[in-house]
C-alpha cells in the first residue's frame, strides 16, 4: 500500500492542474460582458476577439502536440503551459483598470476611458499566453496523468479507485463553485486575480511532485510519420509499383488491412534495388514500412470528414458571445423553485443548467410545471 502513496500524489498533483482550468473556463467564458460592458465594444466588435482567441485555442494543441511527441515531451510541456497559463491570467488581472491606474496614470473605475494603451497591450498578450496555456494542458495533461497510471495499473486498489472517484466528486463541486460563487464578486480584477492565483498555485503543487512522477520521454509524432510518408513517395514518383505486394517493405508485418485508394503512396515503402535494405532503413525520410503507409492513408480519409467540423466551431462560438448576451438580458420571470439562483446568477444558471441537462434524468423534476428548462437548455446546447 505504501508504493501507492507516490502515485495518488502524483494524481492529486494533476487533478489541482483540472481545477485551476476549471476556475479559468468560466472567467474566461464571462470575457464577453467585460467587453461589452467596462470597454464598451460593439457586439460585433467583441464577439470578434473572443471568437479569435477560441480558434486559437482549438487550433493550437494540434501544434502543440506535435511539439510534445517530438521535443518536449508532456511533462514539459505541462510545465511550459501552467507557467504560460500564469503569466496569462496575471496579465489579464493587470489589464483591468484599478490595478496599473497609479502607474500609468489612468482612472481606476471601470469605464473605457481609464483603459489605456499598457492595458489594451497587456489584455492581448494575456490572450495569446492563456490559449498557449488551455492548448497544452488539453495535450498533455490527460496524457500525462495516463503515463503515470501506467506502470501502477496491475496494482491499483480499493482504496487508489475511491480516491480517484472522490477527486471527480471535488472536481463536479469545484465546477459548481466556479458557475455559483465567481459571478458575485463584482470587481473585474478580482474575477480574474481568484483564478489566478489558483493556477499559480496549483502549478506549485504541480511541481513540488517533481520528483515523484513517471516521465516518459518524445515517442515521435503522427504527424512526423505523415510527413515522412509523403516525403519518401515523393522522391519514387517515377518508380514503377512491384509486381508482387510482398515486396514492400514491412508487408508481412502490417496489421492493418490493405488498402486500393492512394496507391501512390505505396511507393514509400518501395525497396529500391540499386541500395541496400540496411542502407534505405537507417534513412527513414527515404523508406517507410507498410504500416506507416496505411496508417497515413487512414489520416487523410478522415481530412473530409475534419472539414465538416466548420459548421460545429460556428455553432460552439454562438456559446462564448450571442448566448452570454441573451443570458444577461434574459426574463426573470420563472418557476419559483429556481427563482432565487436564476435571478442573482443568470448566467451561471443557464451554464449549470446545460450541464446537469446533458446527464440528468430527472431533467422534469427540475423544472415540473414549466418548460422554460427545457427551452433555456436548448439554447444553450
Amino acid at each position: 500500500m505504501m508504493v501507492l502513496n507516490p502515485l495518488i500524489r502524483s494524481v492529486f498533483n494533476l487533478v489541482a492542474l483540472a481545477w485551476a482550468d476549471i476556475l479559468i473556463a468560466y472567467a474566461m467564458w464571462m470575457l464577453m460582458i467585460y467587453l461589452t460592458d467596462v470597454w464598451k465594444l460593439a457586439f460585433t466588435h467583441s464577439a470578434g476577439i473572443i471568437n479569435v482567441y477560441m480558434g486559437l485555442t482549438g487550433i493550437m494543441p494540434l501544434f502543440m502536440q506535435f511539439i510534445a511527441d517530438t521535443v518536449m515531451g508532456n511533462y514539459w510541456m505541462l510545465l511550459f503551459s501552467s507557467l504560460a497559463y500564469c503569466t496569462g491570467m496575471g496579465f489579464l488581472t493587470m489589464s483591468t483598470p484599478p490595478v496599473l491606474s497609479k502607474l500609468t496614470g489612468t482612472c481606476g473605475s471601470y469605464e473605457p476611458e481609464c483603459i489605456g494603451d499598457t492595458q489594451h497591450i497587456l489584455f492581448y498578450a494575456a490572450l495569446a499566453l492563456i490559449a498557449v496555456g488551455t492548448a497544452g494542458h488539453v495535450t498533455s495533461l490527460a496524457s500525462f496523468l495516463g503515463e503515470q497510471l501506467m506502470d501502477a495499473i496491475e496494482n491499483i486498489s480499493t482504496r487508489s479507485i475511491i480516491s480517484a472517484y472522490i477527486g471527480n466528486i471535488v472536481t463536479f463541486f469545484v465546477s459548481v463553485v466556479a458557475v455559483l460563487g465567481l459571478p458575485y464578486i463584482k470587481p473585474w480584477s478580482l474575477h480574474f486575480g481568484i483564478p489566478t492565483i489558483c493556477i499559480l498555485v496549483a502549478t506549485i503543487i504541480f511541481l513540488s511532485g517533481s520528483r515523484t512522477y513517471t516521465y516518459v520521454g518524445p515517442q515521435g509524432s503522427h504527424l512526423t510519420m505523415v510527413l515522412r510518408v509523403l516525403v519518401a513517395a515523393a522522391s519514387k514518383l517515377f518508380r514503377r509499383h512491384p509486381a508482387d505486394r510482398y515486396e514492400l517493405h514491412g508487408m508481412s508485418d502490417c496489421p492493418l488491412p490493405r488498402t486500393r485508394f492512394l496507391r501512390c503512396l505505396d511507393k514509400a515503402a518501395l525497396v529500391l534495388p540499386d541500395q541496400s535494405l540496411e542502407q534505405q532503413q537507417n534513412n527513414r525520410w527515404r523508406l517507410c514500412t507498410v504500416t506507416e503507409v496505411e496508417a497515413t492513408k487512414l489520416i487523410i480519409d478522415l481530412i473530409p470528414m475534419a472539414i465538416s467540423f466548420i459548421f460545429l466551431g460556428l455553432l460552439s462560438s454562438l456559446g462564448y458571445t450571442y448566448f452570454i448576451e441573451q443570458a444577461k438580458n434574459m426574463n426573470h420571470k420563472v418557476h419559483y423553485a429556481v427563482l432565487l439562483l436564476q435571478r442573482s446568477n443568470p448566467i451561471g444558471f443557464m451554464w449549470l443548467k446545460a450541464m446537469v441537462y446533458r446527464i440528468s434524468p430527472m431533467r422534469e423534476f427540475l423544472c415540473p410545471s414549466s418548460g422554460y428548462f427545457l427551452n433555456l437548455s436548448s439554447l444553450a446546447l
